[in-house]
């Protein structure tokens, strides 16, 4: 039903030569360097997600890598040189009247996968504006520079909880309420206004998808301490 074509920018108007002449045709790509959240330029084979919604100030994406308000249409692994190349996606003409995209918009977004690969996401950055499209047109999405204020921004992060604390054989459990996905770091310090110090860095990428607990193990500090647990 949806085919992703990427081709050298010379090569593309060949390549939709060969689509059905009603079949719906999105090229979009960013100029770069596009970056992460922490600044960071994106990596090689990060994804860039082409999105439709109805109403894009209504949209966003969880960590889980799902989406709300609309759909993600297709996790394009395409980062290169620190941008988004020219990239073509054909959809079947009638696969298109049943979604209705023509009603709607679409927009492209940069994700943050490292470290969890294809399903989850750090940050999230929209790529430039949306464009409507109407079936049996091309229509061309150019992103400008993806900043970092702007990848910080749309996603929905669970906040972690500490739901336990014991003391065993000279470690200390801490049980962390979670999110699947998602990274977070173990802090302690001597006094409660003073937990700064990271002992562990913990990722659940473990395949659930839903919040569960799990288990931190440290060891045990003279004099005793204080913890929090932040997502990273």
């Amino acid at each position: 039903m949806k085919k992703l074509i990427t081709l050298g920018f010379a090569a593309v108007a060949a390549g939709m030569t060969f689509a059905a002449a009603n079949d719906l045709l999105i090229t979009f790509s960013t100029p770069g360097p596009d970056t992460y959240a922490d600044g960071t330029t994106v990596l090689d084979g990060e994804r860039y997600a082409l999105c439709w919604s109805q109403d894009f100030s209504k949209f966003f994406i969880k960590a889980d890598g799902t989406a709300e308000g609309g759909e993600i249409i297709l996790k394009a692994p395409v980062a290169k040189d620190g941008r988004c190349p020219t990239t073509v996606f054909e959809i079947d003409a009638a696969y298109a009247a049943a979604k209705n995209f023509a009603s709607g918009s679409w927009s492209v977004f940069l994700l943050d996968t490292r470290n969890f690969g294809k399903n989850a996401v750090n940050t999230v950055g929209q790529v430039g504006g949306s464009v409507a499209v109407g079936t049996g047109t091309t229509a061309t999405l150019t992103g400008a520079k993806a900043t970092t204020s702007e990848l910080a921004a749309g996603v929905e992060v669970p906040q972690p909880e500490i739901t336990g604390i014991k003391i065993d054989n000279g470690n200390v459990y801490v049980t962390v309420k979670c999110a699947p996905f998602l990274a977070y770091g173990l802090l302690e310090g001597a006094t409660p206004d003073a937990v700064a110090a990271e002992v562990e860095d913990v990722r659940r990428d473990d395949g659930a998808t839903t919040v569960e607990e799990i288990t931190i193990v440290t060891p045990v500090k003279t004099g005793g301490a204080f913890f929090k647990v932040n997502q990273k």
